[in-house]
């Protein structure tokens, strides 16, 4: 597949915009519970992007086993040997590993994956700026 195709793929497009909107239901579901948590920006962003990611990296490694055992240690190397600080940190580290893995097996996949994580912040940008030219209070 070249990466114009695959940019025009209707199942991978609709699928990145149903992974942001449940997403942004999951966050606001979070917070109509009381789940205050969910109201930084570094848990927001990571509702956000981590399902895109998952997304990515699952439709890169799904027939080939030697690239997902190496993706599954070299996430658990971050994970384990890293002091990681936010689960926005460590989301952001695991979109760094899977751009390199992504990158070297499909540059169509990759730009799927800096698009739809670019896109999914940019809502979460819009967003809060919508909500603070109407009522004065943002989301973080």
């Amino acid at each position: 597949m070249t990466v114009l195709s695959l940019l025009g793929n209707f199942d991978t497009n609709s699928t990145i915009i149903l992974l942001i909107f449940s997403s942004l239901c999951i966050r606001q579901t979070l917070v109509f519970v009381g789940q205050h948590w969910a109201t930084t920006f570094a848990h927001i962003a990571t509702i956000f992007i981590l399902p895109i990611i998952t997304f990515c990296i699952t439709s890169v490694i799904s027939g080939n086993l030697a690239l997902s055992l190496g993706m599954v240690g070299a996430l658990s190397i971050v994970r384990f040997r890293n002091p990681v600080k936010s689960s926005f940190e460590l989301s952001i580290y695991f979109l760094l590993i899977s751009m390199g893995i992504v990158a070297s097996q499909s540059l169509d996949w990759f730009l799927i994956l800096i698009l739809g994580t670019g896109l999914a912040l940019f809502s979460l940008l819009f967003i809060n700026w919508t909500l603070i030219k109407i009522r004065n209070v943002g989301w973080f």
